[in-house]
């Protein structure tokens, strides 16, 4: 009988040590490509400004994505088991980091609704077989839709927290349509690429001088930029 329950926790160890590892090998660490197509009626000039690509440096669950504002640049991180997200904004002479919690994402979404509803369409792209959502986000308060569907893979993410700016998808996404204002935009991962990525991308660097939503808001306010945003 003792040997018999010695064979059964030994049995147990090994199920739970395999499925560790299966999540570790899950763990995509590296960058995404996506390219940004434009449809509808834009102004030739606006389109001329709009940009055509972006990437994403992903660990994990944490995503961060750096966009050039002429001059000074502005990175976004998403650190999908906290919910949290920073705002690191790169300008000549100021570096400032903005630390929006979990609490303050959700209070962002108060009032709004998304149904997903998963689709039988696949859709192959970098290699990865993704599977189609199609997402209606409701402004309850003002009445208003917003529709989109995107095509998710499972093997980029450890879990849906990696999007927990659309709570309930599936999958991390390497394409999305969108429209607003007749105007139909883009985006499908053009490359993407395994590689060592530090957890040190995905905090504050030293020298910038970390501050609240609130008092980021407030300081737009005071220098006439608004802070509703």
């Amino acid at each position: 009988m003792k040997r018999i329950i010695i064979i059964f926790i030994a049995a147990i160890c090994c199920m739970n040590m395999s499925n560790l590892m299966a999540q570790k090998k899950k763990a995509f660490n590296g960058t995404v490509k996506f390219s940004i197509k434009y449809e509808g009626d834009l102004d030739p000039q606006a389109l001329a400004k709009a940009p055509t690509e972006v990437n994403y440096l992903i660990f994990e669950n944490n995503t961060k994505v750096t966009q050039d504002l002429g001059g000074a640049f502005r990175h976004v991180i998403t650190v999908g088991d906290s919910g949290k997200t920073i705002l690191l904004f790169d300008i000549p002479g100021q570096k400032m980091a903005v630390v929006i919690s979990k609490a303050e994402n959700e209070e962002q979404r108060q009032g709004l609704t998304y149904d997903i509803v998963e689709g039988s369409d696949t859709k192959e792209i970098c290699g990865f077989v993704c599977k189609r959502y199609d997402i209606t986000i409701t402004n309850i308060e003002e009445d208003k839709q917003h529709k989109m569907f995107v095509y998710t893979t499972d093997k980029i993410g450890l879990d849906e927290k990696i999007n927990f700016d659309i709570p309930g998808l599936k999958g991390y996404p390497l394409y999305q349509e969108t429209e607003n204002n007749g105007i139909k935009t883009i985006y499908e991962a053009v490359e993407v690429k395994k590689k060592k990525v530090s957890s040190a991308e995905f905090l504050i660097p030293e020298g910038y001088q970390t501050m609240t939503l609130d008092e980021f808001q407030e300081l737009l306010k005071n220098a006439g930029g608004g802070g509703d945003e």
